[in-house]
């Protein structure tokens, strides 16, 4: 019922989302004096009062105009006025250079160039200017100019933002997934892993893009639920009238392409995977589709397709209908090779207490597919109806190879044993995400906003395959190792996950809507979303382990129907839910559901010419269930039982502006968030990987966090900056991985581990090196250089008063927070008429991070900071056909994890090994 009172409210406000005004900008030069910059040029719009002049560098530009036709005067004592027609469009901003001297400008030395507003440079960076928040967005212009190929690429530009070389997840200012959140298009977006809170950006190809904001500091109409930053991707809508573009790219990695590879046994080569649950009906009948045995084969080199497709209809005078669809297909075979030990604790007299120590070879296979399209339509660009849709199918292969001791294997002088430990995962995602999304201006001064989305997701694990051997160098001998219940195991999980939200405010206008000194928004969020998780395990038991000798390269001969009959082993499951019977199999589960209802007032006032205050309040209630039925149980809770949070939050936010002149401005920011837990954390359900085990904690609670900010920013010209920023921030009840006593080597789950504070100061340039354009504009050159560099202390002291984990000492760095971060890129473009260069370089590092808090006299871990240095070539041979290359991980650093002890005991390292690719592309 309340999801249809969603939708009700929702749809009967379809047309009411607000539309922005036009903008003009450009540059004025002097034809007089070699084209230098011409200054304190008047440029007014005809018949009205309304004006602006020309800066030092000769750049002006006029903003919040009403969609129209417009006559622009240029005028300049000494030289001639001239009158140039212009058509502003809503939402979109028109660059208009003019040349100016002593007789009129003929009508090709003036370039009228109409971009959407999201997509210029120049435009965002003026809109980062404008804005009362503290906030910054890259667009398309910049993407491509930096040969930035997806959103996760496009994140590094911002200041405090870091993304490890191989994984999903963004940090910001050092906090990680838990504290972020993502959006697309104002609404929220689910993970394509439910492991996850965000979803990999990596997947969000520039083609599809229109901009990324990343907003660090906060505002009531937004999710509160972060302390990082929120995510927001704006899709691409065609602005042509037709548009047909097609891409194709391979690549190759030094320490895998054209190699000896393994594959999982199920999953095609387009990832695809048929089989996600089991057929067995019988625990004496082995009727598993899928081969033990990996594989074999080589790791060809990576494919990647797409196809864009757009089309703008004009229906009559006032409306039109435009269609955008975008299509792709990509894969990437990547090795690891490295060690693996568990450094269990270090006795009083200092000697190393060592678990496991392993040499490994982990082979990684995943195949993405990924279609989006969008239709919308539009009415007197006052009316704008809009659809998404956008389908992700994510399929993700790993076998793990680990050979070995252990404490009871291979340590003795005379034990010429190894352990072998064989992991096969997949992992195969498909999310649906749908949005309806209107815009409508009512009157001169009231807008009413609307949005509804619904998003699916189905996260498969189909038999995942685990089996550990004993190898004996002496007899030269494999055969089955049973220390554990899980040591030779098949499991299968499958996670359903559905989201329904919307959105609704209506918007005030202090005056006009062109000419205010503010406007008041009152607004609605809500979304709920259910998801269903049910895991089951078959482990195969042996009667007489020690002699049962297997071929590696063979199991299927060991693993079958007819030595389960011979009782050679047996098939038992993970009975968790009370039943006696050996033949009912029924699997672990969890069922959660999270509701969230927010109320908005939020209000912006311009007091004068230089301050203008942002003021909101927003009122939350969110109520999680989780209910589970699994095969362990947590300290103070059952196996079979269910928890709920349900929390209320006034929750203010306020952001000021000083505009001390036209170039420089001084904000200030200030909010109270929060962090809910997500349900993997609090969920008893355990995730075992070859060497460790992960589970939720169900006496999870949120966290309450505090934030604030100044900053100081200089544009020097219109596509310039320079800013220096200071934050903190204080975690109440934060969350944070720990490491926990227990049989397993490694075993993480999460806990409430105190009070953290965070500190820190960015700083963030982008500067013109280099920028000649000739006279006639159809050769360019320019060079440009940008960084940002974070600085940051995070201090986590420890909730003594847990009896429930004993922590080792009394603080700790935040959990996932690095100390110090850097990026950096240097780009050069050079352009001749329709032909293009670009170069650029980019580097990333993110200092030495805690990975997981230590209990019971362990230290923490600790993940290795480690430098990344790509590069990215692109070429325009004309309108039409382009190349593109890449080279990444070009330093191939070893990435590690320690124990933080003063010897630093590495636990884990292993090389990624470089990656290059190219593409080609042709459009019509």
């Amino acid at each position: 019922m309340k999801k249809i009172l969603i939708l009700l409210v929702v749809f009967t406000a379809t047309f009411s989302h607000a539309q922005s005004t036009g903008s003009v900008v450009g540059k004025l030069t002097d034809k007089e004096y070699n084209n230098e910059p011409l200054a304190f040029a008047n440029v007014i719009i005809k018949g009205t009062t309304k004006g602006t002049t020309s800066d030092f560098d000769g750049y002006y530009k006029l903003e919040s105009l009403s969609p129209g036709a417009y006559t622009l005067m240029f005028s300049f004592v000494g030289y001639e006025t001239q009158e140039i027609n212009i058509q502003i469009v809503a939402g979109k901003v028109t660059e208009l250079n003019v040349p100016m001297g002593a007789s009129a400008a003929s009508l090709d030395e003036i370039v009228i160039k109409t971009t959407t507003k999201r997509e210029s440079e120049t435009a965002l960076l003026l809109e980062q200017k404008k804005a009362v928040e503290i906030k910054t967005a890259i667009g398309a212009e910049e993407l491509s100019k930096k040969a930035v190929s997806d959103a996760a690429a496009a994140t590094l530009k911002v200041t405090g933002v870091n993304k490890k070389e191989g994984s999903s997840k963004i940090y910001v200012r050092g906090l990680g997934d838990r504290y972020n959140t993502t959006t697309l298009n104002g609404l929220p977006l689910p993970s394509n892993d439910p492991r996850n809170k965000n979803i990999d950006l990596s997947l969000f190809g520039s083609d599809i893009i229109e901009s990324v904001g990343i907003g660090k500091a906060f505002s009531s109409y937004t999710s509160l639920d972060l302390a990082g930053a929120n995510i927001d991707i704006v899709s691409k809508e065609t602005s042509k009238k037709s548009l047909l573009k097609i891409g194709v790219s391979t690549g190759a990695n030094t320490q895998t392409t054209f190699k000896d590879f393994k594959e999982i046994d199920g999953a095609n080569w387009f990832g695809v995977n048929s089989n996600t649950k089991h057929d067995v009906r019988s625990l004496s009948t082995y009727s598993f589709e899928n081969s033990y045995t990996p594989n074999s084969t080589k790791a060809n080199p990576n494919l990647g397709l797409s196809i864009n497709y757009g089309k703008k209809i004009t229906l009559s005078d006032e409306s039109n209908l435009s269609i955008f669809l975008v299509g792709s297909f990509s894969n990437k075979y990547t090795f690891q090779e490295g060690t693996a030990d568990a450094i269990v604790d270090i006795s009083d007299s200092g000697v190393l207490n060592v678990g496991s120590i392993f040499d490994t070879e982990t082979y990684n296979y995943n195949a993405s597919k990924m279609l989006m399209g969008n239709i919308v339509y539009k009415i007197n660009d006052n009316h704008k109806l809009s659809y998404n849709h956008l389908f992700i199918h994510s399929n993700t292969q790993k076998i793990q190879d680990f050979v070995g001791t252990t404490n009871d294997v291979g340590r003795d002088s005379d034990d010429n044993r190894l352990v072998n430990v064989l992991l096969q995962t997949e992992i195969q995602n498909r999310l649906f995400v749908n949005q309806l999304l209107s815009t409508n201006k009512l009157g001169e001064s009231i807008d009413v906003n609307a949005a509804v989305s619904y998003n699916a997701i189905f996260n498969d694990e189909p038999d995942r395959r685990k089996n550990t051997f004993i190898i004996n160098n002496d007899t030269n001998t494999t055969r089955i190792s049973q220390n554990a219940v899980r040591d030779n195991s098949r499991f299968y999980g499958n996670l359903f996950e559905n989201n329904i939200a919307g959105n609704l405010s209506i918007v005030k206008y202090l005056g006009e809507r062109f000419e205010n000194n503010g406007k008041i928004t009152l607004g609605y969020n809500g979304s709920i979303t259910d998801r269903k998780f049910d895991g089951i395990y078959f482990d195969h038991n042996f009667t007489n382990p020690r002699n049962s000798f297997v071929d590696v390269n063979d199991l299927d001969a060991t693993f079958n129907q007819n030595n389960l009959n011979n009782g050679l082993f047996g098939i038992e499951t993970s009975r968790g839910r009370n039943s006696n019977d050996p033949e009912t199999y029924l699997p672990q589960l969890y069922d959660a559901e999270k509701t969230i209802h927010a109320a908005y007032l939020n209000a912006i006032y311009k007091f004068n010419d230089k301050l203008t205050a942002n003021v909101g309040v927003r009122a939350e209630d969110i109520k999680m269930d989780v209910e589970w039925d699994t095969n362990i149980s947590f300290p103070g809770f059952s196996n079979n039982s269910k928890i709920t949070l349900d929390k209320q939050y006034i929750l203010p936010t306020l952001n000021l502006k000083y505009q001390l002149n036209e170039k420089t401005n001084l904000r200030a920011s200030g909010s109270i968030t929060y962090t809910y837990p997500q349900f993997k954390e609090i969920a008893p359900f355990t995730y075992e990987g070859i060497n460790y085990q992960e589970s939720g904690n169900p006496a999870l609670l949120p966290s309450d966090n505090y934030n604030g900010e100044l900053k100081f920013e200089l544009f020097p010209n219109k596509s310039e900056l320079i800013s220096i920023g200071v934050f903190g921030k204080l975690i109440q009840n934060s969350i944070n991985r720990l490491e926990r006593n227990s049989a397993v080597e490694r075993d993480f789950t999460f806990d409430n581990s105190g009070d953290a504070t965070v500190y820190g100061v960015e700083l963030e340039g982008r500067l013109n090196i280099l920028s000649k354009e000739s006279d006639d504009q159809e050769k360019s050159q320019n060079l440009t250089l940008g960084g940002n560099v974070t600085l940051m202390k995070t201090e986590l002291e420890y909730n003594t008063s847990n009896t429930l984990f004993n922590y080792t000492g009394d603080s700790s760095q935040l959990e996932g927070a690095s100390p110090f971060t850097i990026n950096a890129d240097v780009s050069y473009r050079f352009k001749l008429n329709d032909k293009e260069t670009i170069s650029t370089l980019v580097f990333n590092y993110q200092s030495d991070k805690v990975y997981s808090i230590g209990t019971n006299f362990q230290e923490n871990i600790v993940e290795k900071g480690v430098p990344l240095l790509d590069f990215v070539f692109s070429h325009k041979f004309n309108k039409n056909l382009s190349i593109k290359f890449n080279a990444k991980n070009l330093l191939n650093p070893s990435f590690e994890r320690y124990r933080d002890i003063p010897e630093k005991l590495t636990m884990n390292s292993y090389k990624r090994g470089a990656s290059i690719s190219a593409g080609i592309s042709y459009s019509l």
